[in-house]
């Protein structure tokens, strides 16, 4: 998909946000809203507004315990998750350059594919570049190492439209050329390999905005957003307006979104009044039909305790409320409104 899109900046006090215009219409006509995959046929691959997901982190620690995060896979079913986020460390299984192979992590990996699988949960592959234990290198954009982690994952589950390769985890100290430039290379080179996959492809500033995307080539692809509207809730307003100008407004275009990865608690990313910004929130997504996956089952962020199936309480968390919204029950009635968070938590600039 391409587009030539003006963009229009909108100010909040001391916030400029970017918003694409509709002066401009790209020469190439935008794909129907159904090609959610590269096939003639979707009807086996997720609906990206409907998705209902649940990050796990169990591959991104120094040591995984099997059962443990195979607790975690049937917890996210019992959460009414109908898809399960595995962050998967990219140099930990191919090497920084990309030219080595763990066994023993990818064979990790594909046992925990094929345990999500057998509970016909819909996988979303991640690849994850940010500081971790004994790999300290942060890459910003795809590398060759990026390439090589999904000539691996195309060898395995290339051809199952139930596994979703959510490409780079967070984009970040980047322009939008850069970005198209990286990830175009690599959405042709996935399918020049034989990759079928639904491919998710997230924004810039740690994945937080797709305001001004030039718009991919190619058909299966997702647009992917974190942390609506900037990595931490005080550097934007928390609101309609701001997720409107940072990714809403490609819903109107029929272009496929998700939201994927959201998380609200104390201590972290954290809106407060969150019973009526998150339910605000929730009700936004499903009225723009965007998809939803929610981090994590670890305790306090979305859990209560250690148990994997408390749901944490507003104020603490929104895990309560994810619960409700994953389970299809009833969410608060509540007004639109507009919130300034005054916590502080600098992550940088885009």
């Amino acid at each position: 998909m391409a587009a030539a899109t003006a963009v229009l900046a909108i100010s909040f006090g001391s916030y400029a946000i970017m918003r694409p215009t509709a002066t401009r219409v790209s020469a190439n006509p935008l794909p129907p809203p159904d090609r959610i995959c590269p096939i003639q046929s979707c009807a086996d691959y997720p609906e990206p507004g409907k998705i209902k997901g649940i990050t796990l982190s169990a591959l991104t620690t120094y040591l995984l315990f099997t059962k443990s995060a195979k607790l975690q896979v049937r917890a996210a079913k019992v959460w009414g998750a109908n898809a399960i986020r595995l962050q998967i460390v990219q140099d930990k299984l191919v090497g920084q350059r990309g030219r080595q192979i763990s066994p023993r992590y990818l064979g990790d990996i594909r046992r925990l594919v094929h345990y999500a699988r057998r509970l016909h949960l819909t996988v979303i592959l991640n690849a994850q570049t940010e500081i971790s234990m004994g790999f300290p290198f942060n890459e910003n954009l795809p590398t060759k190492a990026t390439f090589a982690f999904w000539r691996v994952m195309t060898r395995f589950y290339g051809r199952n439209p139930h596994v979703v390769f959510d490409l780079f985890n967070e984009p970040r100290f980047c322009t939008w050329p850069q970005w198209r430039t990286a990830f175009q290379r690599l959405v042709s080179y996935l399918r020049s390999i034989g990759s079928r996959n639904q491919l998710w492809v997230e924004g810039l500033w740690w994945g937080s905005t797709l305001a001004g995307v030039p718009l991919l080539h190619g058909q299966g692809i997702v647009y992917s957003f974190h942390h609506p509207g900037s990595p931490w809730p005080w550097q934007t307003p928390v609101g309609p307006q701001t997720w409107n100008s940072a990714f809403g407004y490609l819903s109107r275009e029929h272009i496929p979104l998700v939201d994927g990865e959201f998380v609200n608690f104390m201590g972290g990313y954290y809106w407060p009044r969150s019973t009526h910004m998150v339910t605000e929130y929730l009700h936004y997504l499903s009225a723009h039909h965007i998809g939803v996956v929610a981090w994590s089952l670890q305790p306090g962020v979305m859990t209560a305790t250690t148990n994997l199936i408390t749901a944490v309480s507003e104020p603490q968390g929104a895990g309560r409320l994810i619960w409700r919204f994953f389970h299809g029950e009833q969410l608060p009635w509540v007004p639109a409104m507009t919130e300034k968070v005054p916590f502080r938590f600098d992550r940088g600039q885009p």
